[in-house]
């Protein structure tokens, strides 16, 4: 465990690193952090750092620059939260939740917002489909034997299917039927569905409920494949890090592979709340140059999604954090809002 004073020289550093992208030498924290010590003391101490892997020295005369371990023992130990202010909190809930979006639109937005927010990479994973919820399903009379069948799910999934039916309809019958169709199956998730239910509803509804059983498994079959949104990809390119055309492209190729993408947030959406992934920690190559700040996001108490910041490991963590979290929160307050 870190002393007192290691402590104050680590984050010295880290905080200095992170805003110049520079390696840090000992006058220069003696200079602009009031440690009460001097150069020399603060010297010693970066090599005990260095010498326990909390710090690197790049070059022979250069200054340190943080190791995945110093970052790793910054975020669980030393740094501050960011602060939003109330202006920014408030624009960013307006935007989100007094635009009526979608969503959707929504989820795109929230995006974009975290992009903004960060100058990084923004990740965001659509709830999969065994978490969508019936919201409401309406049958509308269009002509004697054409009914509209409109299937809302939530969050982000509307089906609709006009169908012909051997025998009319009088609207009365077809309220009655949206009734019982609504009471059946509202508020249950498509992960709650199951052959004896499909068996049900064509055995209480007749030919209107084959067609609705119909509707929802072709929903299963397409809504499938999960989505995922990327935003502010060309975000790397203003990072010192990234310089390295070949850096570059390496991270712009994972970014097109989504399979590694949804593993990635998937395993994230495992655990609750802020998680934060730290160069080597990742399991994918490409990304141990980058660190992956991720929040789970809920409609009322269940988790259905994950959004998250992939960025240089030289982040500003404590803002990332934020704003991840930010995002997530408002996120979740418009999808429970709606639900």
């Amino acid at each position: 465990m870190l002393d007192e004073r290691k402590r104050l020289v680590l984050r010295a550093i880290i905080d200095s690193y992170i805003e110049t992208a520079e390696p840090v030498g000992s006058r220069t924290i003696a200079r602009k952090h009031d440690l009460g010590v001097s150069p020399a003391t603060i010297r010693n101490e970066m090599a005990d750092l260095e010498e326990t892997g909390y710090l690197e020295q790049p070059h022979v005369s250069a200054g340190r620059i943080p190791s995945d371990k110093g970052y790793r023992f910054y975020v669980d130990a030393l740094m501050e939260p960011h602060r939003f202010s109330q202006n920014e909190v408030e624009r960013i809930e307006k935007e989100l939740l007094d635009a009526q979006l979608t969503p959707e639109r929504a989820l795109h937005e929230a995006a974009r917002l975290l992009s903004m927010l960060t100058d990084s990479v923004s990740l965001v994973l659509a709830p999969s489909t065994d978490q969508l919820v019936f919201k409401h399903v309406q049958l509308v009379c269009l002509e004697p034997t054409g009914i509209l069948v409109t299937l809302v799910l939530h969050p982000m999934t509307v089906k609709n299917r006009l169908i012909r039916t051997k025998r009319e309809y009088s609207p009365e019958e077809i309220s009655e039927i949206s009734k019982a169709l609504n009471k059946k199956l509202k508020g249950i998730t498509y992960r709650q569905l199951s052959v004896t239910m499909f068996n049900e509803i064509i055995g209480d509804f007749g030919e209107i409920g084959r067609v609705l059983v119909e509707l929802v498994l072709q929903g299963l079959a397409e809504e499938k494949e999960e989505q995922i949104y990327a935003t502010g990809a060309s975000n790397i390119l203003t990072q010192p890090e990234f310089r390295d055309v070949q850096r570059a492209v390496a991270i712009f190729e994972a970014l097109e592979q989504k399979e590694l993408l949804l593993k990635m947030l998937g395993t994230a959406a495992k655990s609750s709340g802020v998680q934060i992934v730290i160069g080597q920690e990742n399991t994918y190559s490409a990304m141990q140059s980058c660190s992956v700040v991720t929040c789970t996001y809920y409609v009322g108490n269940d988790v259905v999604g994950t959004l998250g910041v992939l960025g240089p490991t030289r982040m500003d963590y404590p803002k990332v954090v934020s704003a991840v979290n930010l995002v997530a929160q408002t996120v979740s307050l418009l999808l429970t809002r709606d639900k």
